[in-house]
């Protein structure tokens, strides 16, 4: 009995403390190791400013665009000097010779200038057509000019400047006075600008019932 007894308290000894030591190493797998925390999320916010660093100002930065307009913008005719008179060129011509009884002499003036560009007014009042016979001066479409009076234009080398002129067949005065009808026969018509002359053109009338040349 006394065997048996001691055998028994031995055997609860030996669960007592089994206990124990398995309570004691659950508790330490349990509680996590002192500083991990801040060990763990430090490295991060290091590591996103490496990634991510702030931009620093720019100590010169680029001036705005300049708003001027360039000179190039300029018209043309803002440019251009008035035309000399020695460097212009007026010609005349007509689409036809011969005119019948009824119909309209019509002229076309060119005006074109040896400077690389100048104004030149092309108005009725300054270029007209001059019709004579012999040394005798019969109409001036500027005598009762209509249309654009005055036109400032700009002439160059390559592109003249062109006035059409019409005749009615009638005598002119400055001022537009009394007018006549002219008669048949041969007349020369000259462009004139001033001090500015064209060669002169023939032009024939023809009388009633004339079939032409």
């Amino acid at each position: 009995m006394v065997m048996g007894i001691g055998v028994g308290l031995i055997t609860v000894l030996s669960w007592a403390v089994n206990g124990m030591l398995t309570a004691s190493s659950t508790a330490g797998q349990t509680a996590p190791p002192s500083g991990m925390g801040a060990a763990t999320s430090s490295p991060a916010q290091v590591t996103k400013d490496r990634d991510h660093p702030t931009p620093s100002p720019s100590p010169h930065p680029d001036p705005a665009p300049s708003r001027h307009r360039s000179p190039a913008r300029l018209s043309a005719s803002g440019r251009s000097t008035r035309c000399a008179p020695r460097r212009v060129t007026l010609s005349l011509s007509s689409p036809q010779y011969w005119y019948q009884q009824g119909s309209t002499p019509r002229f076309t003036v060119s005006a074109v200038s040896s400077q690389r560009s100048c104004r030149f007014n092309m108005g009725t009042a300054s270029v007209a057509v001059v019709v004579t016979d012999g040394s005798q001066r019969i109409w001036s479409s500027a005598d009762c000019a209509t249309g654009a009076r005055s036109h400032e234009t700009v002439l160059t080398r390559s592109a003249p400047a062109v006035l059409n002129v019409s005749w009615n067949r009638r005598t002119s005065s400055p001022g537009c006075g009394t007018a006549h009808v002219v008669r048949a026969g041969e007349y020369q018509a000259t462009a004139v600008a001033g001090r500015i002359h064209s060669k002169a053109v023939n032009v024939v009338l023809g009388a009633k019932g004339a079939s032409g040349p």
